[in-house]
């Protein structure tokens, strides 16, 4: 069974100041984590259910 997370506020927010704050797009974020600009577009909504591992993957991207 996938783990998923609830996309706290803080955390969506937090995702989404790093990836601006990278200089990345939508686009360019899902060609270097092989998700979705819809996947990525979902963990970066509050209160979003997300697969762990696609904010696994966004973090490592971004980190």
């Amino acid at each position: 069974m996938p783990q998923i997370v609830k996309s706290l506020s803080s955390s969506a927010a937090s995702r989404r100041a790093a990836r601006l704050a990278k200089g990345y797009n939508l686009e360019e974020l899902a060609i270097a984590t092989g998700l979705t600009v819809v996947e990525i577009a979902a963990a970066e909504e509050d209160n979003a259910v997300v697969p762990k591992h696609h904010v696994e993957r966004i973090e490592h991207a971004l980190g």
